[in-house]
């Protein structure tokens, strides 16, 4: 059962390694659901028997610039939660680091905060009162996020090969475009952080990409802003306005693109010949323009049709070029 699962750390590795195997990715990470990076601030979340749901947010009521004040710095790694993921981590990445790329990471300061408040509720209160939202990502949420992605990398030394960083509120429909830049901020100062976390520890520089499941992202803008400090974008192209097309165009020769798979509808609900073809058209559209990797927008949803995962395997493989 699924309670059972995210308590054992041995079964949450094993249930990734199998599916590194059976599924041959490039690349991969590990996870278990999206509330627990945020438990050691106060974030209460049930384990059903499928579903992991967090509790009724307090903001959701009313507008309270007090719960913002009341949020105050805990080791994000001090919960039990943390400490299943850190050990499944270990396993995971001992078992698999030979074989693929591990990647692991989660929001910057602005989806944290989102994830621990509600992020209807920040978008709203950021328009309320921002001074208060702000003070918060500045004071709190930037030293607590750059602890709990060097915690990320830490559990997966010595094979991490790059950190994920979701940087989704970048979007013309969930966020006022003047606020871009605050939040920038503070994303920016996390990279430094976290940069300086694993140089101290490790000795080494890992590379920072992205994961923008936003429905109409800001590319352009996260490119211009962000561009000397990550590695590679990587976003919902089939389900967004900014095609592919429009992203080779205007900063393939910048950064590495990593889109194509549309996890929601073709490989969701579609064929294996369609499958195929998708995978087709996004290789041909990036071939030789680019350097690009084949990914989704987002999580891939537990009943995707296995006959759909293998397909895109066999299309990687048939259309895809490796240099």
């Amino acid at each position: 059962s699924w309670p059972e699962f995210v308590k054992d750390p041995k079964k949450i590795a094993q249930g990734h390694i199998e599916y590194v195997r059976r599924f041959k990715p490039d690349m991969s990470g590990i996870g278990t659901h999206m509330w627990w990076p945020v438990e050691a601030l106060g974030l209460k979340f049930q384990v059903l028997d499928w579903i992991v749901q967090p509790a009724p947010y307090p903001a959701r009521k009313r507008p309270n610039p007090e719960i913002y004040k009341r949020i105050e710095y805990r080791d994000p790694w001090s919960t039990e939660s943390a400490k299943i993921m850190k050990e499944a981590c270990h396993i995971y990445t001992e078992a698999v680091g030979g074989e693929i790329l591990c990647r692991q990471g989660w929001y910057g300061p602005p989806g944290m905060l989102g994830m621990l408040v509600g992020v209807p509720e920040v978008m709203r209160d950021i328009l309320i009162f921002p001074e208060v939202v702000f003070k918060t990502l500045r004071e709190v949420m930037v030293d607590y996020t750059a602890d709990f992605i060097t915690g990320c990398v830490e559990a997966m030394e010595p094979n991490i090969t790059n950190i994920c960083w979701a940087m989704s509120q970048y979007d013309w429909d969930m966020c006022p475009k003047e606020w871009w830049d605050v939040m920038a901020e503070t994303d920016i100062a996390c990279f430094t952080k976290v940069k300086q976390n694993i140089k101290k520890k490790t000795g080494k520089d890992v590379p920072i990409t992205t994961h923008i499941c936003a429905p109409n992202p800001a590319l352009d803008y996260i490119v211009e802003k962000f561009g000397h400090l990550i590695n590679e974008i990587q976003y919902w192209g089939p389900m967004c306005p900014y095609s592919l097309e429009q992203a080779v165009k205007n900063f393939g020769d910048k950064i590495p693109i990593m889109t194509g798979i549309d996890h929601t509808r073709t490989l969701l609900m579609g064929t294996p010949e369609e499958v195929d073809k998708m995978v087709k058209d996004a290789i041909d559209t990036a071939r030789g323009k680019c350097s690009f990797a084949l990914g989704p927008g987002c999580d891939i949803a537990a009943d995707t049709p296995e006959a759909n995962l293998l397909a895109l395997v066999e299309a990687r493989g048939k259309y895809g070029t490796y240099v």
